[in-house]
């Protein structure tokens, strides 16, 4: 979708510019190429992904090309914050092109993943260009408090202007569009998980400001050209530095004022120290999911199969109870080092909505029982059915319920016929091929040096990412100045920490500006952090003065005057 913009936005120029269609045949590649050629196309943009296609990579033998542009190179690099194996392919372009010029760019790298990116693309006669992230016109603000929602509506009322709201949960970020719905607030929202439609209706809805706040996962702004978004606000805590960072980034591209704004709660904080330490990779991890590979397809000690396996990887987990994401990992990380190779055609899925009322399918379940047990599974395990496609572990319903997919299948079909649900079913045409012969630790210990490495990498990632939501004292633009290496920066004077320096009010002055906000009306905690424009823990310290000398006095949420 982002590419399709793109290539719209270059045609209001003048450019012209073609990507392929996700769902094209190869007769339909076969004839978009030779439009190409014909029309002497200037731009031809791709999918890393699209490198793979043997017919593609063909095709683009037969054209004339001389510059390569990679978009997002980050993604290239393990050692970055959005790594894409697919990336990986690209240097392929190296082999089938004669010698093009090459350019890669990205909004965030380090030093580490600079140097990745140069030897991953195999670059030659390298000119590095490096901008700066020192963001003159965006304001950093981080807020704890309980009441996170009460002082986002205060921001967004406050501020009435183009938005993004970031979240990490899909079904979040409905709910979070329809409550700010219901208090009179013009939002939409935005996964990856939505259909194509969806997505350009909701994207185009905000775009065209017919809704000017967009609630969304990371899924939402790669790519995208809006220069006059004034405010990002984060709810939780993005992974790494550099995520927020590419996020917060895109408020005030038309180099206007424009703030991004983080409200957490001290749940959040504790949320993303246990989460750092449960992602991170091990080597056992890694020796586990290929020791159980070689035994969920019967392959002896130093045996090397010649033939591609058709593989499914939830019947894999199942199967011997290991976590879906993790193993998707591990088989990332042996594809990357030549150990297999793992072919992802189509994603193997089989994904459920429920369309109807609760009511109307617990009446149903009342006069059909048969379909009972199935319904009861949907509804216990995948929260917000309601609201959302739910991918469905075929392998694990099967099992738990003691039904044969055929059936489960069948029973579904009936169930999407009479319009209870919407039922998706995607068959699995993934592929899995060993590439070297089967020597269990050894076979996966060049691994090993590399991950340690990476786990460091990202345990330090997190920790400095933790330290910037925590510090109360630092400029937050120099820290994010300082992580990206750039030396002898100047304070940005605009952030919530450089504010707060620059106002120096005594304890007294604050006492006294509180006591008279409350002498006018109760206030809430939120509504004093702004109105006094102070971090939490300095305000704090005043309602403790003041209530220990027997000023105020706290009602349910509201502080008022004893």
């Amino acid at each position: 979708a982002l590419i399709n913009d793109q290539i719209a936005a270059l045609k209001e120029k003048g450019i012209e510019a073609v990507t392929i269609p996700s769902k094209s045949s190869n007769d339909d590649i076969i004839r978009l190429f030779d439009n190409i050629k014909v029309k002497k196309t200037k731009l031809l943009y791709l999918s890393p992904e699209r490198l793979s296609q043997p017919i593609i990579q063909d095709k683009l033998k037969e054209l004339t090309i001389s510059f390569v542009a990679i978009d997002e190179a980050h993604c290239i690099s393990q050692w970055g914050h959005d790594f894409r194996p697919a990336y990986l392919k690209i240097v392929l372009l190296r082999k089938l092109l004669p010698n093009p010029t090459f350019l890669a760019v990205t909004a965030t790298a380090t030093k580490t993943t600079q140097t990745q990116i140069i030897d991953l693309l195999s670059l030659k006669d390298v000119q590095k260009h490096l901008g700066s992230f020192n963001r003159a016109n965006l304001a950093y603000q981080v807020y704890e408090t309980p009441q996170k929602f009460d002082l986002l509506t205060r921001i967004l009322r406050k501020s009435k202007t183009i938005t993004i709201v970031y979240l990490q949960s899909r079904l979040a970020t409905i709910e979070l569009s329809k409550r700010l719905n219901r208090d009179g607030f013009k939002s939409t929202y935005y996964h990856a998980g939505l259909s194509p439609k969806e997505k350009e209706n909701n994207y185009n809805a905000w775009n065209n400001e017919q809704q000017n706040i967009m609630v969304a996962t990371s899924a939402f702004g790669m790519g995208i050209d809006k220069s006059n978004v004034r405010l990002v606000v984060h709810l939780e805590i993005p992974q790494h530095i550099e995520n927020y960072t590419q996020e917060a980034g895109r408020a005030g591209r038309d180099e206007q004022k424009a703030f991004s704004c983080v409200i957490l709660s001290k749940n959040d904080l504790l949320k993303f120290e246990k989460l750092r330490n449960q992602n991170l990779l091990t080597f056992d991890d890694v020796l586990t999911v290929y020791d159980k590979l070689n035994q969920h397809f019967q392959i002896a000690y130093g045996e090397q199969i010649s033939e591609a396996f058709d593989f499914d990887l939830e019947v894999f987990c199942t199967k011997y109870n290991l976590e879906n994401h993790k193993t998707k990992r591990v088989l990332q990380k042996l594809n990357s080092y030549g150990i297999l190779n793992h072919e992802e055609r189509y994603k193997n899925s089989t994904a459920v909505k429920v369309i109807c009322s609760s009511k109307q399918l617990l009446h149903f379940c009342n006069t059909q029982q048969k379909y009972r047990v199935l319904v009861d599974y949907l509804l216990r395990n995948y929260v917000g059915i309601f609201e959302l496609s739910k991918k469905i572990n075929l392998a694990k319903l099967s099992q738990t319920t003691k039904m044969s997919a055929i059936e489960i299948h069948k029973k579904l079909n009936y169930l999407k016929e009479i319009k209870l649900i919407d039922y998706d079913k995607k068959l699995n045409h993934n592929r899995l091929k060993f590439l070297v012969p089967r020597e269990d630790k050894k076979t996966v210990l060049l691994i090993k040096k590399d991950l340690l490495k990476l786990n460091e990498i990202e345990f330090q990632k997190g920790k400095k990412t933790l330290a910037y939501f925590e510090n109360q004292e630092v400029c937050r633009n120099l820290m994010i100045l300082e992580y990206f290496n750039e030396q002898n920066a100047n304070v940005c004077g605009i952030c919530d920490i450089c504010l707060e320096n620059k106002k120096e009010v005594s304890k007294e002055d604050l006492s006294k500006n509180t006591l008279h906000l409350l002498k006018k009306k109760p206030h809430s905690f939120n509504e004093l952090m702004i109105a006094l424009r102070i971090n939490s823990i300095r305000l704090l310290e005043i309602l403790d003065y003041l209530a220990n000398e027997n000023y105020i006095q706290q009602h349910q949420q509201y502080y008022q005057i004893i």
